[in-house]
């Protein structure tokens, strides 16, 4: 398992601010020479530690669809029942995230629509597939206080993977 120093800590918090940040330019930052900074960075991607590399879509491009909590309680809890809907959910491209949650729900998912009618056809589409729905609830996100993919440098700190 490999440990993060303070270095690995930093290429992380640099990365998801900057992507596309040249191997160069991430040495400067780090105060590096070029190899070591890159053999840092390819051991913490073999680590699996650094999943992929994205864009995130302008807050303007995305105001041109609606963003929809959807809480879901599914009929039955027998072995079997959340696998068959996690399967299925995961076919919906209007879902970005899903989460599987203790107490009453047993899912929040977060829904992308064009408008309404979008939304109402996914939900048609999802009760059609007779997944296991015993009821949802939707909630239209109004506005986005705050929302972030990035892990602070300090809570990467506290991973147990930090030393």
């Amino acid at each position: 398992m490999h440990k993060l120093d303070e270095r690995d800590i930093q290429i992380l918090a640099i990365l998801q601010e900057e992507g596309r940040i040249t191997k160069t330019a991430l040495a400067d930052k780090l105060n590096l020479s070029l190899t070591p900074s890159w053999d840092r960075l390819q051991r913490l991607e073999e680590a699996g530690i650094i999943e992929s590399y994205g864009a995130r879509l302008s807050s303007s491009f995305l105001s041109n669809f609606h963003l929809v909590i959807t809480e879901v309680e599914l009929e039955s809890h027998k072995q079997g029942e959340f696998a068959r809907f996690e399967e299925a959910i995961m076919e919906f491209d209007e879902v970005l995230s899903c989460w599987s949650i203790g107490g009453s729900l047993d899912y929040i998912l977060r829904v992308l629509v064009k408008d309404v009618v979008g939304y109402q056809d996914f939900i048609k589409r999802v009760l059609n597939e007779d997944i296991g729905l015993r009821r949802y609830f939707s909630y239209a996100v109004l506005d986005s206080i705050k929302h972030t993919d990035v892990i602070p440098e300090s809570l990467i700190k506290k991973s147990d993977l930090a030393k």
